[in-house]
């Protein structure tokens, strides 16, 4: 008689755990849908939300760019008049390059995406 009690007491148990993380899992889950928006807008209200414009970052980051060049350029100057330290001179260098590689990897993905976009047939 003892066996079965335990066992009619452990099966409670395992039925009330399992009964919590599944409501655990369902609220969390209906949280995480209250957070997203299945309710589509229309695309005029999108864009005009949007800022700034793709062109206006791109031309942002190849001024971003051109600076750090400039930089760059002032900083090799700098050391050798001896004017700044090597390190200095090559951190600048440094982000100078790093900046202009990042650039054009952002113009390859442009121009490959351009090119993908060309090549849809309609």
């Amino acid at each position: 008689m003892g066996y079965k009690l335990i066992k009619v007491i452990s099966m409670n148990s395992i039925s009330n755990v399992n009964n919590n993380i599944g409501n655990k899992i369902n609220n969390t889950i209906s949280n995480k849908m209250d957070k997203i928006s299945f309710k589509t807008e229309p695309l005029q209200l999108r864009v005009g939300r949007r800022d700034p414009s793709f062109a206006e970052r791109l031309n942002t980051a190849v001024k971003d760019v051109n600076l750090k060049q400039n930089y760059a350029d002032e900083a090799t100057q700098g050391v050798l008049k001896d004017e700044v330290g090597i390190h200095e001179g090559m951190l600048a260098i440094g982000k100078a390059d790093t900046s202009l590689r990042l650039l054009m990897q952002v113009k390859s993905k442009a121009m490959e995406a351009y090119k993908e976009i060309i090549n849809m047939q309609l």
